[in-house]
C-alpha cells in the first residue's frame, strides 16, 4: 500500500465515532475495558483497529478476537500517544471556531 494509502486509512479510522474517546481516556495511562466500553458503545471494534494500526497494546488482552476482561488494561503505545496528543491540541484549536459558526459561547 501507498505512504498515500496508509495515511488515507489512518484518517479515515481517527475520524470514526467514538475513537476520540477512546484514545482519550488512555491519555493519562492505562484504561479498563470496561472504562473504555462505557466511554465509546463499539469499543471492541474500535480497539481491534486502533491496535491493528499501532495506536494501542494491550499486554494481556492476545488477539482481542474475545471480549476482554472487564478489568483488561490496554495503553498507548508511542505512535498512539503522539497521535492522541496532536487530535487533542487540534479539538482545542478548533472549538473556538466551531462555537463562534454554532453561536454558542465557549466553554473551556
Amino acid at each position: 500500500m501507498s505512504d498515500h494509502g496508509r495515511i488515507e486509512q489512518t484518517l479515515t479510522l481517527l475520524a470514526k465515532p467514538g475513537v476520540y474517546e477512546v484514545l482519550h481516556a488512555m491519555r493519562g495511562g492505562p484504561a479498563t475495558f470496561a472504562r473504555l466500553h462505557a466511554e465509546a458503545r463499539k469499543a471492541l471494534p474500535l480497539l481491534r483497529a486502533l491496535s491493528a494500526a499501532g495506536f494501542v497494546i494491550s499486554p494481556h488482552s492476545g488477539s482481542l478476537d474475545l471480549e476482554p476482561h472487564g478489568q483488561t488494561a490496554f495503553y498507548l503505545t508511542a505512535k498512539g500517544e503522539a497521535v492522541t496528543g496532536r487530535i487533542i491540541r487540534l479539538r482545542q484549536s478548533l472549538a473556538p471556531h466551531a462555537a463562534r459558526r454554532s453561536g454558542r459561547p465557549r466553554t473551556p
